[in-house]
């Protein structure tokens, strides 16, 4: 889900790591092998691609976390921003 388990949205969370944005975007996936199968769901995918490709969105973090007991076992996230 885009919304943390706690609560809170992804301009919501890198606010409050003190990145100041203009523009935020977040793609995530569950389930992907791989990030090569990540990348390639999400750019099968009109609007995870339309974040991959956006010229507004200036830099970009990416990160993975596993969690055995889950059903998708791997999650894969990337977050576009902006800075201001």
């Amino acid at each position: 889900s885009h919304t943390a388990p706690g609560g809170g949205t992804v301009a919501e969370r890198v606010g409050k790591q003190g990145y100041g944005w203009t523009r935020i975007g977040e793609n995530i996936a569950a389930g992907a092998g791989s990030v090569t199968q990540a990348m390639q769901g999400w750019l099968a995918s009109p609007g995870h691609c339309a974040n991959l490709m956006n010229p507004e969105f200036t830099e970009m973090g990416a990160a993975y976390a596993l969690n055995p007991r889950s059903t998708h076992s791997l999650y894969w996230t990337q977050v576009f921003g902006r800075p201001r």
